[in-house]
């Protein structure tokens, strides 16, 4: 729904690719602890030898051999002597894990959610181990050493621990206490706290402490948990929604060391028309005729027995493995969805590939060696998001890792409850909420998975059939001609011609002696087949942003064209919010619980509105490469355009605002122990429900789309281009027209609704023409229809005391007054028209910004 907002998801921001390999110091690395020496100073000889010292401690060899000591709680880490004529022992992958999270879904700590993935290397200089990041984000690709150091010595490096040694031997092994490292926040759990304003937290060393029992050594990697206790004078309230003492948050966080690959893997360059995630650096020792930007894709290691034939099979199967915590039938669900991803590497030329099976009992998830769907548990439904652990310096993924939101399946239901009822739930049938539910935590378990492969979104796939698993996909449901809603084709099954396109790409294995040239050929002319065959690729920058430009590039959406989709929706929505009743909940239930229920069905259409909007000011484009034959970017017709806001502005009208009353009757005040909460439209009539409230809600999606500054300028560029384009005048001219045109003769509750669209209309129409990121061609024209506006509202611009007190003047001459006291300057918060409700979550919950731009994914 945060390669999740790129696959390589870090901590600190999402999406944010890992790709970018960070050249600074890790916000989750703390700085090394200065003793009672001052800086530089000899520390006193060590004499004690390693024996000596670790008698009586635990022993575990391994990649790093460790000792337990259990009587002072401390974890020792045994290292070899330097290499010659050089102060490093060795260099390693690093990551940190949460084992455990605060089940928050907008703090974003949860069950398996992954930290930075790092290189380090492991210096010792004199008496102390350094754990050192190198700069991966600048590089010389060459075989010329003093090129190399060139670059290596431009850039900075980060120290991020380091520790004295206690105990040496003759032949250079040395002991240092690595429970400081291991105790540190690496999650950088305070700074993610304080993003999302849960107050003040600092890590408590007095309660933090290795845990003695989970330190696993194998030979190419270690796992070790530490508990780690952080405390709060002023704790936030989604963490005490949460945690059971107040101020007090104890997370298991886990640290993995992995032997750094093996060198027979092979970068493949990326190509931004085939829907993969990246790791970009610098490259210095390029030619001067070549860009510095380097980019090589994502993607586990996979190997064909028989290189030279076009299907065989592997010598190590990709094996992906679902959390055995997963309930039945969801368990089941989830290995067939993330089995899906068979299918496209058999027709890639991989014969049994890709398998999917439940965790065993004797495995840890927590293990680098084994990739994992994990069911994470949250207060409220959120995103679900892949990634894993990557070689930085290559990009090859070591550990897929994904993380399965439980609560998603559970909206989902209710979201086919809404539209259907419950009289089929649990029945097994084919319209069952239950089984369409699993019908779509199938589409996630293969959407997630896909990230964890390597794979990106792809937001335009939609719009050529249900081509992608890595789109998101909205329930095809479509009216019947006897008023009923047909379910039958809710959700799609198995991947799609863009999933065969992207693994093909991504995993395909060029014949042995294939050189660099003939590879990039071959993987040009995949790319431009899949052209060919209409396959087109639109990632989360085209599909997220509220103002963005392209109709094929939308989330939850269906069909080629938005505006044909955004009537089906509505007439879903019509059809389910006649029959809306008592048997949309479940027996039992409190009748008050209703409201929830409402809420997905009155917003069905909220996503193909997003749409539409889009082909107002639209913009079709590709990512085209120079020389692929792509054409140019071109504005939507005239046509479409207008077609478009007519449809999107018959949204404003009364008619389809309007709760039944028969439904609003129902929609009871919260009974004792029944909280309201965010999944609920907000209410001015607290405790009763508002419909006027809902009625704004749905207003202003329509009318803040239109109004976004990026749409209102192209407005304004395309008709300047092409006159025969509407322009913003026009579009600003239709709004008004929608809200403030009333027919003869309405009668009052409509009167009221249409009351409810002008405050819209006229906030928006005034935050429009003050925004700051809004140009001065459309601040002057919102401006001049403000203008325009205020002298239809109150020519005089002052009502005489004896002027009737009916609810339209009253509202003509507040609305007038709003506009003056805008265009007057400055503006009064105190005094100015409030902004529209907000409306309830209808993603996820949670911003992207928690996790990343994609959402779902490293950097959902």
């Amino acid at each position: 729904m945060p390669l999740s907002k790129n696959p390589f998801r870090t901590v600190a921001a999402a999406l944010i690719l890992l790709s970018a390999l960070s050249d600074s110091v890790p916000a989750m690395a703390q700085p090394p602890k200065k003793g009672d020496r001052g800086p530089g100073a000899s520390a006193p000889p060590v004499t004690q030898k390693v024996a000596e010292f670790t008698a009586g401690m635990e022993s575990r060899s391994g990649l790093l051999p460790i000792h337990v000591d259990r009587k002072a709680g401390r974890v020792w880490l045994v290292v070899p002597a330097a290499k010659a004529g050089s102060d490093e022992i060795g260099t390693y992958l690093y990551a940190d894990t949460l084992r455990t999270g605060l089940g928050s879904n907008p703090v974003g700590l949860d069950r398996g959610q992954l930290g930075a993935v790092l290189v380090i290397k492991v210096r010792r200089i004199g008496n102390r181990v350094l754990i050192e990041q190198p700069n991966l984000g600048f590089r010389a690709l060459s075989d010329n050493l003093d090129e190399i150091a060139a670059v290596r010595e431009s850039f900075a490096t980060s120290v991020i621990w380091a520790g004295e040694i206690a105990a040496v031997d003759p032949d250079g092994r040395a002991m240092v206490d690595l429970t400081g490292f291991l105790t540190r926040d690496a999650h950088d759990v305070v700074s993610q706290l304080r993003r999302a304003e849960q107050g003040n937290w600092q890590l408590d060393p007095e309660r933090s402490l290795v845990d003695l029992d989970s330190c696993l050594v194998f030979p190419e990697n270690v796992e070790i948990d530490s508990i780690l206790t952080y405390s709060s004078s002023d704790p936030g309230r989604l963490v005490n929604q949460t945690a059971p003492y107040t101020g007090v948050m104890t997370l298991v966080q886990h640290h993995s060391f992995v032997k750094l690959p093996d060198a027979g893997y092979q970068p493949r360059p990326y190509d931004p028309r085939a829907g993969s995630f990246s790791v970009d650096f610098l490259d210095f020792a390029v030619p001067l005729d070549a860009p510095l930007a380097t980019r090589w894709i994502a993607r586990h290691r996979l190997e064909k027995v028989d290189p030279t034939a076009a299907r065989s099979k592997v010598k190590k199967p990709i094996v992906y493995y679902v959390d055995s915590g997963a309930p039945e039938p969801v368990r089941s669900a989830l290995v067939e969805g993330a089995g899906w991803w068979a299918e496209a590497f058999d027709k890639a030329g991989f014969i049994d590939a890709f398998k999917v099976e439940v965790l065993p009992p004797n495995i840890s998830a927590m293990d680098v060696r084994y990739n994992v769907i994990q069911w994470v548990h949250r207060s409220t439904r959120g995103w679900s998001y892949g990634g894993g652990i990557f070689d930085p310096r290559t990009g090859e993924v070591l550990k897929g890792r994904v993380i399965l939101g439980s609560q998603r399946v559970r909206q989902d239901r209710l979201i086919f409850e809404g539209l259907a009822g419950t009289e089929k739930t649990g029945t097994g049938a084919p319209d069952d909420p239950i089984q369409l539910s699993l019908q779509r935590i199938r589409q996630l378990a293969a959407h997630e998975v896909g990230h964890a492969l390597g794979l990106n979104h792809n937001f335009a796939a939609s719009t050529y059939g249900r081509a992608s698993v890595m789109d998101y996909p909205a329930p095809l449901v479509e009216p019947k001609p006897d008023g009923s809603l047909d379910f039958s084709k809710a959700y799609g099954v198995g991947v799609g011609a863009w999933d065969v396109f992207a693994i093909r790409y991504a995993y395909g294995q060029p014949a042995p002696g294939t050189s660099p040239d003939a590879l990039a050929a071959t993987q040009d002319a995949l790319v431009r087949e899949a052209i060919a065959n209409g396959l087109h690729f639109l990632a989360d920058q085209d599909a997220r942003p509220p103002g963005g430009a392209n109709p094929r590039g939308v989330l939850w959406d269906n069909g080629p064209d938005p505006v044909a989709g955004l009537r089906n929706t509505l007439a879903v929505r019509r059809i389910a919010l006649e029959r809306f009743g008592e048997h949309n909940l479940a027996k039992g239930q409190p009748l008050a619980l209703l409201q929830e229920v409402l809420v997905p069905v009155y917003l069905h259409h909220r996503y193909q509105l997003d749409g539409a909007l889009k082909v107002v000011g639209g913009l079709d484009y590709t990512y085209a490469v120079n020389g692929d034959g792509q054409r140019p970017a071109k504005p939507v017709s005239a046509d479409r355009q207008r077609e478009a806001l007519k449809t999107i502005l018959q949204i404003l009208s009364p008619e389809s605002l309007d709760i039944p009353e028969k439904v609003a009757e129902l929609l009871l005040p919260r009974p004792a122990g029944y909280e309201a909460h965010a999944e609920m439209f907000p209410s001015h009539a607290a405790p009763v429900f508002d419909p006027l409230a809902a009625a704004a809600v749905a207003a202003d999606q329509v009318v803040d789309g239109l109004l976004q500054p990026e749409r209102a300028q192209r407005l304004v560029d395309f008709n300047r281009r092409d006159p025969k384009l509407p322009g913003l005048e026009e579009v600003l001219d239709a709004l008004v027209g929608a809200s403030f045109d009333a027919p003869k003769g309405e009668d009052a509750r409509r009167a009221e609704l249409r009351r409810t669209v002008q405050s819209v209309t006229v906030r928006r129409l005034i935050g429009l023409s003050g925004h700051p990121n809004a140009s001065p061609a459309v601040r002057a024209r919102a401006e001049g229809e403000l203008r325009a506006l205020r002298e239809r509202l109150d020519p005089s611009r002052s009502a005489p005391r004896d002027a009737p007190r009916d609810p339209e003047t009253m509202q003509r001459a507040f609305l007038a007054g709003e506009i003056g006291r805008h265009l007057d300057r400055p503006e009064s918060a105190e005094t100015r028209l409030p902004d529209p409700p907000e409306a309830p979550p209808g993603q996820p919950i949670g911003s992207t910004e928690d996790v990343g731009l994609s959402g779902c994914s490293w950097g959902g």
